[in-house]
């Protein structure tokens, strides 16, 4: 069995148990073969089509939750609290890490993690870590949520991947901080920056930030336009700003 499918298998299982399903092995199987036929129907990769099958089982998991529990007040406040905001990227997540960054999370990463370093690091800082690694995930201080963790599918995008963490971990979009390092971004005075700043650009923009960690310059020129719509996009529609 593929670590791929075993992961599937699990968050499938999870999904099945808070509807209190009573056969619950019989359910997963099920699910699993209807993977299986929609790869073959589709033409799709059987873990694409996992994917799409534990989706479709979330969202009835979601509508049946809405249908059956009490509306409790919903406190902004208390949760963007919360949410966590800081992150431990395994390897294979630079990219995400770059996204959570411009999100405004705290967003470490590292290009060759040892899965004893990252966990060491998430006891450390008190971090969520996010891994690609479903053998990681089964670590007792992992599985047991003696640490916080997330299982992030391999096979999805990088902005697939932000709408997985933003969905799960009920995130809201923050102010931005530096995608390079993930320092906190502070207004800078222009005038002082001049020799830094492309001329054409400067005659049109005026406002300018400096990362407080690795001093590299940002504005909210195009690029940064693309970048906010695909953060609203990913994040789902109308995100907080806190």
């Amino acid at each position: 069995m593929s670590r791929i499918r075993k992961a599937y298998e699990a968050k499938c299982r999870a999904l099945l148990r808070h509807v209190r399903a009573r056969r619950l092995e019989e359910g997963v199987q099920w699910l699993v073969g209807c993977s299986q036929r929609m790869s073959e129907r589709e033409g799709i990769p059987f873990t694409q089509a996992l994917a799409s099958i534990h989706e479709l089982l979330r969202q009835k998991v979601e509508r049946w939750k809405d249908r059956t529990e009490k509306p409790q007040a919903l406190d902004s406040d208390s949760a963007a609290a919360s949410a966590p905001r800081r992150f431990l990227c395994d390897s294979g997540l630079g990219g995400l890490a770059r996204w959570l960054r411009a999100a405004g999370c705290e967003a470490v990463w590292k290009p060759a993690w040892d899965d004893d370093e990252l966990l060491q690091e998430g006891r450390r800082t008190s971090a969520t870590i996010l891994t690609t690694d479903s053998l990681l995930m089964e670590r007792r201080v992992l599985r047991d949520g003696i640490l916080p963790a997330l299982w992030v599918p391999p096979t999805l995008t990088k902005l697939e991947q932000l709408n997985l963490v933003f969905r799960e971990l009920r995130l809201s979009v923050r102010e931005p901080r530096c995608m390079q390092c993930g320092g906190e971004l502070r207004a800078a005075d222009k005038e002082s920056l001049r020799d830094r700043i492309p001329p054409k650009t400067y005659r049109w923009r005026d406002e300018y930030f400096l990362c407080a960690r690795c001093d590299k310059l940002f504005w909210h020129g195009t690029h940064w336009q693309r970048i906010s719509q695909s953060l609203s996009q990913a994040a789902g529609p109308n995100p907080n700003r806190t």
